[in-house]
């Protein structure tokens, strides 16, 4: 019979290890196992170890009940010793070094079962390592092994109990088995959590790409309007137009600020004012640029992520507009349809062949993420086309 300590120290262990096992040699709980990250091999955990050690009863039964002599009990006494060591070892020690410690504690339980047919829980211990430790083509011959061992045991030396063999034999496969089950479950959690490990790791690489392609955006936009207003002031004061220069200087310290909340903000996620707030801004960094600008179409509803993808792309689209255009026209025309959204940008600057930079790169990943299209034309200027899924109508009840 198992103790009770037993039963409620492994009730205690599965509570607080939601990702551990555990194991006594009767009820076939197995072993508690941990897997350290960024380590290839199954690891015991040995913080319940000592539990399972409470199976040696078998072994100490029969000292307490059979009449031993003082040697006897002295040499049965340092083999069990041995084998505790030896024991803690195996969980401890490294692969190339574990087959010698296992075959240790079959030598120690081989050792004393001429005297002591409580050793049939030292085959337990040895037939879990033997099945949790080793793939299968490998732990049931060696299992067949102890099988055989202890029917040599019963047959050709000799045992204290006539069922050694057949309740031993029982013991090993059943323990080993669930050896087995257990290494399987266990792999298939180290592969788990491998497999959570690459989907964080690539997580964390599409957020590195967001966070790079915001900042593209932002900062250009921005690091151009800085530049635009300072332009703008120097001027102003080169007239002696001293209010008209002050006026700039506040909306380039607005600028600045702006840009800073929105660099704070692409750490967690880009958030705007709207889609309609944010094109009246735009329209007005177009306009201190020298361009006139025209929208026409009416704004529709679009998702939290395809509107953050519009404003990303028309601001990347305007900055470049005034970078690299000798224009002094924009237009902005929203083509809502069925099922999509089209919005197209032009200008009527000259357009000499270019090649996509990451701020067109980033336009176009943005808009495949959300089964849209970024496409673009070169002549009498140049025209852009976002097209983006409008989202599903609300059922009206």
């Amino acid at each position: 019979m198992i103790s009770s300590a037993t039963l409620s120290s492994t009730r205690t262990f599965k509570q607080k290890h939601l990702s551990s096992f555990s194991m006594t040699f009767v009820t076939g709980n197995p072993i508690g196992m941990r897997h350290n990250e960024g380590m290839k091999h199954l690891k015991l955990d040995q913080d319940y170890a000592w539990v399972y050690l409470l199976n040696l009863g078998f072994y100490l039964l029969p000292m307490l009940l059979f009449p031993y002599s003082t040697w006897q009990l002295l040499i049965m006494s340092a083999v069990l010793v041995g084998f505790i060591v030896t024991y803690y070892s195996v969980y401890r020690c490294t692969d190339q070094q574990r087959p010698w410690r296992i075959a240790l504690l079959f030598c120690a339980a081989v050792l004393m079962s001429h005297w002591n047919p409580g050793t049939i829980a030292m085959f337990g211990f040895v037939s879990f390592f033997l099945g949790f430790y080793y793939q299968g083509k490998r732990a049931f011959p060696l299992i067949g092994a102890l099988i055989a061992t202890l029917f040599a045991i019963q047959w050709q030396i000799g045992t204290y109990w006539d069922y050694f063999a057949m309740y031993g034999a029982f013991l090993v496969v059943l323990i080993g088995l669930f050896g087995v089950i257990e290494r399987q479950r266990c792999l298939r959690l180290l592969e788990q959590q491998q497999s959570e490990a690459e989907i964080r790791r690539l997580a964390a690489s599409v957020e590195r790409e967001r966070i790079a392609r915001d900042l593209h955006d932002i900062l250009g936009h921005t690091l151009s309007s800085i530049a635009l207003k300072a332009n703008l002031a120097e001027k102003q004061l080169q007239k002696q137009h001293y209010n008209d220069a002050q006026q700039q200087v506040h909306e380039l310290n607005a600028i600045a600020r702006d840009s800073l909340r929105k660099v704070r903000e692409s750490v967690s996620g880009f958030r705007h004012n709207g889609l309609d707030n944010e094109l009246k801004s735009l329209e007005h960094y177009l306009n201190d640029a020298g361009f006139k600008v025209t929208i026409q179409g009416d704004l529709p509803e679009l998702s939290k992520a395809s509107e953050q993808a519009v404003i990303l792309a028309l601001t990347e689209l305007a900055t470049n507009m005034i970078r690299h255009s000798q224009g002094q026209a924009c237009h902005i025309r929203f083509v809502p349809q069925a099922e999509t959204l089209t919005i197209e940008i032009s200008d009527d600057g000259d357009c000499p062949p270019f090649t996509e930079g990451n701020g067109l790169q980033g336009i176009r990943e943005r808009l495949e993420a959300l089964n849209g299209r970024f496409d673009y034309h070169q002549q009498h200027g140049c025209t852009f086309c976002l097209t983006l899924p409008l989202p599903a109508p609300k059922a009206t009840p």
